[in-house]
C-alpha cells in the first residue's frame, strides 16, 4: 500500500499538482484521503523523503514540504561511491576537467550582469580572506557554482555542483594551501572572470582547463609535515 502512495505523490510532484515548497496535507488526511493507515503513509513519507522528493520541516508550522530541486541525491550516491572505493579523487577531478572548461565557454555566451556581480564577490571574498589568512575554500566553491549557474545548462550546474561538493566533504575537505597556492587560484579566478565578462568563450574554457589542472596538481601534492 505505501508503494501505491509513494506512486500518488511522485506523480502529483511531476505532473506539477504539487509544487516546490508546497505543503503536504498531514498524515491523518493523506490517510484519510487515500483510504490507507497511517503506518503506510508514513512510510511512504519516509521513502519519499529518502528519494529526495520531501523534507521534513520542524516547528508549528511544520511538517512535509515538497523538496526544492538540489543536488544533494546526486552527491549522496557519488559519497556512497567514494567510501566504498568505487570512485577516487583522481576520476572526480578527470570529470571535472572534462566538464568544467565547457561550463566557462557557455557561461562566457550566457552569463549576466546578475551573474558577473555575484562571480566578482566571490573572487573579492576570497582574495580578502585569504590575505587575513583565513579559509576560503568556501568562496573556491561559490565561484564555481555560480559560475555553472550562468552557463543556463542545469544537467551541467548539477553534476558541477555535486562534483565540488563532494570533493569539498568528502575528498580532501581541509587542503593545505601555501601563500602561493592561494595566490595561484586568486590569479586563476580572475583570468576566468575577466574571459567571462568579455564575452571570450574559447579563453575562458582554457583558462578553466588550466585551472583544473594546477588543482589537480595542488590536491596530489604530498603533504609537508610543518
Amino acid at each position: 500500500m505505501y508503494e501505491q502512495i509513494v506512486g500518488h505523490v511522485e506523480r502529483a510532484i511531476y505532473d506539477g499538482r504539487l509544487r516546490q515548497g508546497q505543503k503536504l496535507p498531514p498524515e491523518r488526511q493523506l490517510a484519510r484521503d487515500l483510504k490507507a493507515s497511517r503506518v503506510a503513509v508514513r512510510e511512504a513519507l519516509r521513502t519519499l523523503e529518502l528519494r529526495g522528493l520531501v523534507e521534513v520541516r520542524q516547528g508549528s508550522t511544520g511538517g512535509y514540504f515538497v523538496r526544492d530541486v538540489d543536488d544533494r541525491p546526486l552527491v549522496r550516491d557519488f559519497e556512497t561511491l567514494c567510501r566504498l572505493g568505487r570512485v577516487s579523487g583522481a576520476q572526480l577531478i578527470e570529470a571535472r576537467r572534462l566538464i568544467e572548461p565547457e561550463v566557462a565557454f557557455l557561461a562566457a555566451q550566457r552569463a549576466t550582469e546578475v551573474d558577473l556581480k555575484a562571480l566578482g564577490v566571490a573572487l573579492e571574498e576570497r582574495s580578502e580572506h585569504a590575505a587575513a589568512g583565513l579559509p576560503a575554500r568556501r568562496f573556491d566553491l561559490e565561484f564555481h557554482r555560480v559560475l555553472a549557474e550562468a552557463a543556463r545548462n542545469p544537467v551541467h550546474a548539477v553534476i558541477t555542483h555535486a562534483l565540488i561538493e563532494l570533493a569539498a566533504e568528502v575528498v580532501v575537505p581541509q587542503p593545505v594551501l601555501t601563500e602561493f597556492d592561494n595566490a595561484q587560484i586568486d590569479a586563476a579566478h580572475r583570468r576566468i572572470f575577466e574571459a567571462v565578462a568579455a564575452g571570450k568563450a574559447g579563453e575562458a574554457r582554457v583558462a578553466m582547463a588550466a585551472h583544473i589542472d594546477h588543482i589537480h596538481a595542488v590536491l596530489e601534492r604530498p603533504a609537508v609535515a610543518s
